[in-house]
C-alpha cells in the first residue's frame, strides 16, 4: 500500500524518491517522515507531486531524511520546475526578427540537457575553489535554471546579418 496515497505518476521523480523509500521503509509512514522534516503531512504530499515546487531547505531535510543523494535531489528539483514552466507554455525560444516575432517550442529534453550542461560547465569552472567557499549545488542548479529561464526563454533581438 502508498502511504502517501499518491499515485506514482502524479508524482515528480523527486516524489518518486520519497515513495520510493517509504515502500522500502515500511516501519516509517507518512506522518514521522513529514514530522521528522518539520513539515505537515499534507505539505509532504503536496511537495511529492509534479506540480509543486519544493524550497532548497525543504528538500534538503527531506533529502538528509531518505537518505538521498543531494545533487540528484537538486537535479531532480530544477527538472521538474522545466517540467512545470513546459505544462504552462513557458519553454519557448522568443526572438524579434525584423519587428516580428518568432516563437519556437523547446523540446523539455533540450531544455533539461541545457540545465545539467550548465550545472555541469559551472561545478567545472568552480572545481580549484576552495570547498568551505564552493556553492552547493543546489545553488550551482538554482543559477542554472535561472540562466535557461532568463536567457533562453525570453524575449531577444536577432541582429541584422
Amino acid at each position: 500500500m502508498n502511504p502517501l496515497k499518491l499515485r506514482p505518476e502524479d508524482c515528480s521523480a523527486f516524489g518518486q524518491l520519497v515513495l520510493q523509500y517509504l515502500q522500502e521503509n515500511p516501519q516509517t509512514n507518512m506522518s514521522q517522515l513529514a514530522k521528522q522534516v518539520r513539515i505537515s503531512r499534507a505539505g509532504l504530499g503536496w511537495i511529492c507531486l509534479k506540480r509543486s515546487g519544493i524550497e532548497e531547505e525543504t528538500a534538503r531535510r527531506v533529502a538528509h531524511a531518505i537518505g538521498a543523494d543531494m545533487t540528484k535531489v537538486a537535479r531532480l528539483v530544477y527538472e521538474n520546475k522545466l517540467e512545470n514552466l513546459m505544462k504552462v507554455g513557458g519553454l519557448n525560444y522568443v526572438a524579434k526578427l525584423d519587428n516580428q516575432s518568432i516563437k519556437k517550442p523547446i523540446p523539455i529534453g533540450d531544455a533539461i540537457a541545457g540545465l545539467n550542461s550548465v550545472f555541469h560547465a559551472f561545478h567545472y569552472v568552480t572545481r580549484s575553489v576552495p570547498e568551505v567557499e564552493k556553492p552547493t549545488d543546489f545553488q550551482i542548479y538554482k543559477q542554472a535554471f535561472d540562466i535557461v529561464k532568463t536567457q533562453f526563454l525570453k524575449d531577444r533581438k536577432i541582429p541584422k546579418t
